[in-house]
């Protein structure tokens, strides 16, 4: 009995993941808007019935979506954050480069980004929430860089951060469109212009 419970808590988390999975591609393609829970059922190879038996609404399933990509994400920028000061910018472009291996991620980003600035969006408040602790967190280790005498005591660490999330996303815009844009090089030119801002006249330690 013990086992056979076990066996289909294994498949129901696959059945769950499958779900999830298709869920990621189809509001990659087609936004949270043009994806139906029929054609995200259909991908996963479950019936519609049985999507609804994991997930009770297409809001559910956007928000799990979202949870799991948050997880995603703070996973790959625990390496990027911890270096603190101007190092940070090194481990950003470490990571924009990373992620052109993953078109699906970034795409379904780009997609949910531009539809969640409506306020009757179900992801609305995750994205909004997202930026702000995205750039709490970045302010916060650039500011070790003022305690290395890296950057200047004057420098405005949040117009920093704001400026650094707004190149990633912009450049990776750009890539969804023409995958032959070089993130590294793009990232490279702007970000040197913005640390040389920050940091002209600071001391090193």
């Amino acid at each position: 009995m013990g086992a056979k419970l076990g066996q289909n808590n294994v498949k129901g988390e696959q059945t769950k993941n499958a779900i999830l999975a298709a869920a990621e591609q189809l509001f990659a393609e087609s936004g949270y808007r043009g994806a139906s829970l029929a054609n995200i059922a259909e991908r996963a190879g479950v019936t519609q019935s049985g999507l609804l038996h994991h997930f009770n609404s297409k809001d559910e399933l956007l928000v799990a979506v979202l949870e799991q990509h948050n997880r995603d994400d703070d996973a790959l920028l625990i390496g990027p954050l911890s270096m603190g000061g101007v190092d940070v910018i090194t481990g950003l472009r470490e990571l924009i480069v990373q992620n052109s291996e993953n078109r699906v991620s970034v795409r379904l980003f780009a997609v949910l980004v531009a539809e969640s600035t409506s306020v009757d969006h179900p992801g609305h408040d995750y994205m909004k929430a997202r930026y702000d602790r995205l750039r709490n967190r970045l302010v916060g280790a650039l500011s070790i860089g003022i305690q290395r005498g890296e950057i200047r005591a004057d420098a405005d660490l949040e117009v920093l951060a704001s400026a650094l999330i707004a190149l990633m996303d912009g450049i990776q815009l750009q890539w969804i469109y023409n995958s032959q844009v070089d993130m590294g090089a793009a990232f490279d030119l702007v970000a040197s212009a913005l640390v040389q801002s920050m940091t002209g006249g600071a001391t090193a330690a």
